[in-house]
């Protein structure tokens, strides 16, 4: 065995690089590892057609040293199912305080490319303090899984690779951040990876079928590294400590700061408190919404709490409908009509956002035709990834058969950057307050074969990720070189590409089902699945996001959701159901409560804007019913609660030393927050 060891932790590894003891020094030293995982690393290397040749740790005789607090493992050749391989491969693991750092190297001499690694696969553990761990899971912005050795031993046999796994790429393709964490009765083990060149990547979770309750923590790359190559892994870290997860989070976000660089976004933006989406025209060509009715649809946000339009499918195609190709429609009311009217909702004090597509190309257009494949990204069949979308309200025939067929553009294309910022100067002559480009804020980072694309050390995995921060970057220049007020939002939740843009329309991001909070905390052993906001809240709270609420209302719960975690509200008109429901007002609680709410949130948005989001930090709720969520702003500390539950609570909030109340503020009235009704809300504000 092979040991390192301070004042924090006691870790040990075998010969093959294998976590077989972790130990968290400052709580009796109680070894997390159930027994070691099956290999230390993964690699999977294309030789000729063959894409998938897999090597592990187990056949392997590795040259151990150590040097200080560092064990290195090297291998000079490896050995796979067919035989010798000439790369070579370098795990270097350095106790540095309070973490555990994981680094490879890896030398390719053969005539291969290695296209998979994974490194470090931390496991196996069952439980942290005796108990059933939870995992927190850095989907969108964020989830909880409670017992999560459980509930994946419980998802059945499958020959699959992900089988009894949760797995989540980054970046995008739904993972937000490149860090996870188990935690259970006051321990938390943290693993994260510090990859500032984002390459394509998977994070997964691994259970057992036949050891329930048995878990595996790992973090893999898709490096590609040719012939001739040597290839250095971009550090993780790990960490078994006592305390919360944010302890871990604060780790995670001190290292985003040295490459995320966040924008201002707009004034107007920063004080957004509800959007409300329209589609004036539907992918099957129906007109709800024409040009002149933009003022009276700002009445009904209003009365609904929202203070922006956002205008999808307001061109003539209908929405999912022929991008790149956009015209204004004739049949809507024209340029003119769309332009005045605009104008006329920022006259009564609102804002408007207009749509545009930044990833998808409809395969039937004549850009298509002539530049399609200029600008698409392909697999490695040469093929493009096409996706499909089809919208359908009550037709049976548009449900079944009626996919519409888009390939998706290459963001590391010039061709595609350039068009992307005409985009900007078709939209800024209607005169509307911003842009919104869907889905370039975070879908899948597909490797891209299109030779003929200048992507960063010409990696297929870097095509995406660095190629899309360049044109988030780019597009938000054009924008603030139009006004500086003209804001850029864009869909789905990502670190890595949230620092260049004003807003997210945010994606899977709404409450857990009634008193599902309650029920987690109070019964460890249930195999639950709940939203877990906090983990992007806490780590980027600078980061504005709306809610996705597809609704034609605002419920009760989703109003609470967002006023807790800083939130914008969101409610959509995607048919005419929606339209005719709105017209003739069939949700008034809701929509009474939603504007009450907001007046509320306006009153003190000074204390909770979103900005100061800070999770727990300074507060404990005592009552498992009560959410109770913290912002700071300058010497007040304000916090918001929700009741989420049937019955009425008198909230038990711990406040840290040297804050005293100062006043409490609900829909109902002061006196009302003394006790909280069922679904009722309160903020709190304390100052020093």
């Amino acid at each position: 065995m092979f040991i390192l060891s301070n004042e924090y932790l006691q870790a040990q590894f075998d010969g093959q690089a294998r976590l077989v003891s972790l130990c968290n020094a400052a709580d009796g030293g109680h070894n997390v590892i159930e027994k070691p995982g099956g290999t230390s690393f993964l690699l999977n290397y294309r030789q000729g057609d063959c894409w998938e040749n897999i090597i592990t740790s187990g056949e392997q005789t590795f040259t151990v040293r150590q040097e200080g607090q560092s064990l290195l493992f090297l291998c000079e050749t490896l050995i796979g199912c067919g035989g010798k391989v000439a790369v070579g491969l370098t795990l270097r693991v350095t106790l540095d305080g309070q973490y555990l750092r994981f680094e490879a190297e890896i030398d390719n001499r053969d005539d291969v490319t290695v296209v998979d690694f994974e490194y470090p696969c931390v496991g196996v553990i069952k439980n942290l303090a005796g108990g059933k761990p939870g995992l927190l899971w850095p989907f969108q912005a964020g989830s909880y899984y409670g017992n999560v050795g459980e509930y994946l031993s419980a998802m059945g046999p499958s020959r699959e690779a992900s089988a009894n796994a949760l797995r989540t790429g980054y970046p995008g393709g739904n993972g937000s951040m490149q860090w996870m964490a188990l935690v259970e009765r006051g321990q938390t083990l943290y693993l994260s990876a510090h990859d500032p060149e984002f390459y394509a990547a998977q994070m997964r979770v691994q259970g057992s079928l036949t050891d329930r309750g048995a878990i595996t923590m790992v973090l893999g790359r898709m490096p590609f590294i040719n012939p001739g190559e040597t290839w250095s892994c971009a550090p993780c870290v790990l960490s078994l400590y006592t305390g919360s997860w944010r302890r871990g989070a604060d780790e995670y976000r001190a290292w985003a700061k040295t490459w995320r660089k966040p924008v201002q976004p707009a004034q107007w933006v920063r004080n957004m408190i509800g959007y409300f989406l329209v589609i004036n025209k539907q992918q099957y060509g129906q007109e709800m919404w024409s040009y002149d009715r933009l003022p009276g649809l700002y009445e009904l946000a209003k009365e609904h709490g929202c203070d922006t339009l956002g205008l999808f499918g307001w061109y003539d195609s209908g929405h999912d409908n022929q991008y790149p190709d956009l015209k204004c429609s004739d049949s809507m009311g024209g340029a003119e009509t769309l332009r005045k009217n605009i104008g006329k909702v920022q006259a009564q004090g609102g804002h408007v956002t207009l749509y545009q597509q930044g990833h998808l190309i409809d395969v039937t257009t004549q850009y298509y035709k002539e530049h399609g494949a200029q600008v698409e990204s392909r697999d490695r069949f040469g093929i493009p990834y096409y996706e499909t979308y089809k919208k359908s309200h009550r037709s049976a025939f548009l449900y079944y058969f009626s996919n519409k067929t888009f390939s998706n553009a290459c963001p590391s294309s010039e061709a595609w950057q350039e068009l992307m910022e005409e985009k900007i100067d078709f939209v800024t002559p209607f005169g509307s307050d911003g842009v919104l480009f869907d889905q370039i804020g975070g879908m899948p980072a597909y490797p891209c074969f299109n030779e003929g694309h200048p992507h960063l050390h010409g990696k297929p995995s870097l095509s995406f990720s660095q190629g899309r921060r360049r044109l988030l970057a780019r597009i938000h220049r054009h924008c603030r070189e139009k006004n500086p007020e003209f804001a850029f939002f864009t869909e789905h939740i990502t670190d890595a590409y949230s620092d260049q843009v004003d807003c997210l329309h945010g994606l899977y991001l709404y409450p857990w089902e009634t008193g599902g909070r309650e029920r987690a905390a109070l019964h460890e052993g249930a195999a639950v699945h709940i939203p877990y906001p906090e983990l992007f809240r806490y780590c980027f709270p600078e980061t504005i996001i709306t809610v996705r609420n597809p609704r034609p209302y605002i419920d009760r719960r989703m109003a609470n959701f967002a006023l807790v975690y800083g939130l914008v509200y969101e409610m959509e008109l995607r048919y005419q159901a929606d339209c005719d429901d709105i017209l003739a007002d069939k949700w008034p609680v809701e929509r009474s409560y939603a504007k009450a709410l907001s007046a509320l949130r306006r009153d003190c948005w000074d204390l909770i804007a979103p900005a100061g989001f800070a999770d727990s930090e300074e507060i404990e709720s005592v009552h498992p019913a009560v959410v109770a969520k913290s912002f700071r702003k300058g010497e007040h500390l304000a916090v918001a609660l929700w009741n989420d539950s049937a019955c009425p609570v008198a909230p038990s909030l711990e406040v840290a030393k040297g804050w005293q109340p100062v006043d409490i503020y609900t829909v109902e009235g002061e006196e009302a927050g003394t006790i909280l009704a069922p679904q009722q809300v309160a903020i709190y504000v304390y100052g020093r």
